[in-house]
Order: C-alpha cells, then sequence, then structure tokens
C-alpha cells in the first residue's frame, strides 16, 4: 500500500493540543501567596503532567520521526498494512545533544512520554544503550481528528488560541504585529493593521501585516555563542539599521532577511505565551505590543551586524532562556512575570530590555547554566579516565569497554588525553595534574 505523507506543522499542531488536554486535566491545588503587609491570599494552581521541557523533548522526537520516516521512504520503504510504520532508531546521547540537557533527564523524558501516550512503541538495544521508537499515529496522520476533539473538550483553549484549526499549519496565537519602516516615516502613523506603531516596532513592508507561515523554528541543542555575540546585540539596541541596499537584487535580500526576523519572534513570542503566560489571554493589541516589546528588549531591534548563524544561534538561546524562565516560575508559584510589555510606566514590562529584573536577568541563568553543565562534563569525562586507567594499571582489562581493552597504557592515555584536549585547556591541564607519565 502507498505510504502516507506527515504534515509536520498538523503533528505538531497535534502534539500542543494534546498537552493541553492533559495539564487541564490535572486537579487544582489550593495554595497560599502572602505579601509584605502580612496578608494572604488563596489562588489555584495546576500541577503540570507534561512540562515545558518534556513537551519540548516531544517535539523534537516528532521531528527526529519525520526526518527519519522522509528518509526510508526515499530509500524505498513500502508498508504492508496502516500499522505497518519504519522505526526511530536513536539514543539518549544524541537527544540530550539536540536538546542541550543531560542523558538521565532525556530518559525521564522518554518515560513520561511513553505514559502520555506520544511514544506508541518502544524496544531498548543494550549494546550502546540505543533504543527505537514509533510515535503515535493519531498524532503524526490523524492530527485533524485530534484537533477538533481536543477543541471541544477544552473550550479554554479555543478561547485563548482561536487561530488553531486543524487546517492551519501555523501554531497558535498567529497575530501580526508592528514594523520598523513605517515607523521610520512617521512615528504616530496608522499601519494597515489599524494599531499606531511606536519607535523602534517591528518592520512591516510598507505597512503590509505580516505573519508566520510554515517555517520550522526549531530549538536543536548548540553551545552558547559567547558574550561576543551578547555585547554586540545590546550594544546596538538603540540604534537604527539603515537600508544600503539598492536595486532589486539588494530588496529581495533585505525582505528575505526581514522575514526570518519576523519568524523569530513570532516563535518566541508563542513559545512565551505558552510557558510563562499559559492561562492569560491576550488580544491582537495586546500580541502587538508584546511581540513589539519582544523585537526592542530581547532582539535589540536586530541592528546588530551579526551574520544568520549568529542570529540562529541567539535565538536558539533565547528560547532557551524561556524555559529558565518558565522553570523559575513553576517552582515558585508566589511568583509572576508582569506583563509583557509596558502599561504603564515605559521600560517595566517583562521583555523590556530596561528591565534588569526581567526577561533579560534570563541571560545570566544561562551563563551559569552552562559553565555548570560544562564543569560536569569536564568532571564525568576525568572520573571516567582515572577509573579506566586505574584498572588497566591493575590488570583489570576485562572491566574495560571491549574498545579499550587491546589498548596499551600510552595507547588508552591517549585516547583519553584527545578527549580532553575537545573539553578546553584547564580540562586537558587536570588531566595531565592526574595522570603524569613518569
Amino acid at each position: 500500500m502507498l505510504a502516507k505523507k506527515i504534515n509536520q506543522g498538523k503533528a505538531l499542531l497535534a502534539w500542543h493540543l494534546l498537552v493541553q488536554k492533559k495539564n487541564n486535566e490535572q486537579p487544582l491545588i489550593e495554595r497560599k501567596r502572602k505579601f509584605a503587609d502580612g496578608t494572604e491570599q488563596l489562588y489555584y494552581t495546576r500541577t503540570k503532567l507534561i512540562p515545558g521541557n518534556v513537551e519540548a523533548t516531544g517535539e523534537r522526537l516528532i521531528k527526529e520521526y519525520i526526518r527519519a520516516y522522509e528518509f526510508q521512504l526515499q530509500h524505498g520503504f513500502e508498508p504492508e498494512h496502516e500499522q505497518d510504520l519504519p522505526s526511530l532508531f536513536t539514543n539518549s546521547a544524541k537527544m540530550a545533544d539536540k536538546r542541550t540537557c543531560s542523558d538521565r533527564t532525556i530518559r525521564n523524558h522518554i518515560s513520561r512520554l511513553r505514559k502520555v501516550g506520544l511514544i506508541s512503541g518502544y524496544v531498548f538495544h543494550g549494546s550502546f544503550h540505543d533504543y527505537e521508537l514509533w510515535i503515535n499515529p493519531e498524532v503524526l496522520f490523524s492530527g485533524e481528528i485530534l484537533c477538533k476533539k481536543n477543541a471541544t473538550e477544552t473550550p479554554k483553549t479555543a478561547e485563548i488560541s482561536p487561530s488553531a484549526s486543524p487546517n492551519d499549519n501555523n501554531l497558535p496565537h498567529n497575530v501580526a504585529f508592528e514594523t520598523l519602516e513605517t515607523v521610520e516615516k512617521e512615528n504616530t502613523h496608522v499601519d494597515k493593521c489599524g494599531v499606531a506603531a511606536q519607535q523602534g516596532a517591528l518592520p512591516d513592508g510598507e505597512g503590509d501585516c505580516h505573519t508566520l507561515g510554515t517555517q520550522e523554528t526549531g530549538n536543536p541543542g548548540a553551545q552558547r555563542a559567547g558574550s561576543r555575540l551578547k555585547s554586540r546585540l545590546y550594544g546596538s539596541v538603540e540604534a537604527k539599521k539603515q537600508d544600503t541596499g539598492t536595486g532589486g537584487a539588494a530588496r529581495a535580500e533585505k525582505d528575505a532577511q526581514r522575514a526570518v526576523f519576523v519568524a523569530y519572534v513570532e516563535h518566541f513570542w508563542l513559545t512565551a505565551w505558552k510557558l510563562i503566560y499559559p492561562n492569560a489571554q491576550f488580544n491582537d493589541y495586546m500580541q502587538r505590543q508584546a511581540k513589539n516589546a519582544i523585537w526592542r528588549g530581547v532582539y535589540g531591534g536586530f541592528t546588530a551586524k551579526m551574520n544568520s548563524k549568529e542570529w540562529e544561534q541567539y535565538h536558539k538561546e533565547a528560547i532557551e532562556r524561556l524555559t529558565l524562565a518558565a522553570n523559575y516560575f513553576e517552582n515558585h508559584p508566589d511568583k509572576y512575570a508582569p506583563m509583557p510589555y509596558a502599561e504603564f510606566k515605559p521600560g517595566t514590562g517583562y521583555f523590556d530590555f530596561e528591565n534588569l529584573r526581567g526577561f533579560r536577568a534570563t541571560e545570566e541563568w544561562l551563563i551559569k547554566q552552562q559553565v555548570w553543565r560544562q564543569q560536569q562534563e569536564v568532571n564525568a569525562a576525568l572520573s571516567r579516565a582515572q577509573r579506566e586507567i586505574s584498572l588497566h594499571k591493575q590488570g583489570k582489562l576485562e572491566k574495560l569497554p571491549k574498545r579499550l581493552q587491546a589498548k596499551t597504557k600510552l595507547e588508552l592515555f591517549r585516547f583519553h588525553e584527545n578527549k580532553m584536549k575537545r573539553l578546553g585547556r584547564a580540562a586537558l591541564d587536570k588531566f595531565y595534574a592526574i595522570h603524569a607519565i613518569n
């Protein structure tokens, strides 16, 4: 029989709505909030069955499965029956690298995703801790049915996400927003969307309203680009980008770059709404204001002189910072994020660059997490090297991995030395201090 095609947009939307449904089914928990004047306030919250990090792992698995599925189709795979689907062959180490987290975290996420029904099949292979898994066909192929079912069962979600529909490839809350070019012409110009633009708002291409199309803006794991990118970004946060292009080619290039920037802001806002403001409702005007604050406060108006790869890396870090912020609010129910934009006093919105205690503070959190993650990797590598070299000296070769049993003492030393070189000079110096050759 002919193999079905997977629509990635609808599959991700079906997964997103399934997550909302599962989380909304959790019981309400009564909590108390104490204020500085000694008064208390009762409020209710839900413990998420599928937290944001687990949902993000699910999204990554869906994308990886679709890639593997398309690869199998290109190489002649033909299903014998409707339930005959190829598997995704991977392991926790690979997924941890794509999600920038530990192997143990991925194993916990896989276990949770199996329980909630995203992973319909799982086969473990012992050798190198690889495993095969299958994604639930109802998410991959029956996204329209699942979306309709969830839309009827969760009316609150439908109110928050009026744009989500089974025939829409975009994620929910896809609303147009203000841009820079009309603002440069006139500060109070009303664009075609009917909202007055502000200084430094988003570019809209001569007043047209832009929306995010079916472009994948995932968040695969990558190392931090470094403080150099951030200094270049924030160092020019208030500078205006001049249009130096001439001719049709320059204009086309600028339009393509602007579309990418608009997509970054759209994706960031959708993720922020889902993680930071999951129960909030924003009308078109409020979303427009929020995206303007993100454009200026988070991305510095895209005025920094960075190439496309550097902007992509910075966007990945910004999404990771959203996850850190969501975890903070989840672990501190007495804390809550202010409005994403300033309502009364300028610079007090959560995403405003001037708000040092807002989203901008997560930059330091990300740096600390990356330093800790690097240190954990170095410590693990040093411990493994010390253990294996010690076993080799004692003659207990059978306890070493098979690929190392035939190595001499010097070859084993060089093997770990090369691994430590990839972790930096400081890690290599520690290795030499522990395993100096006599």
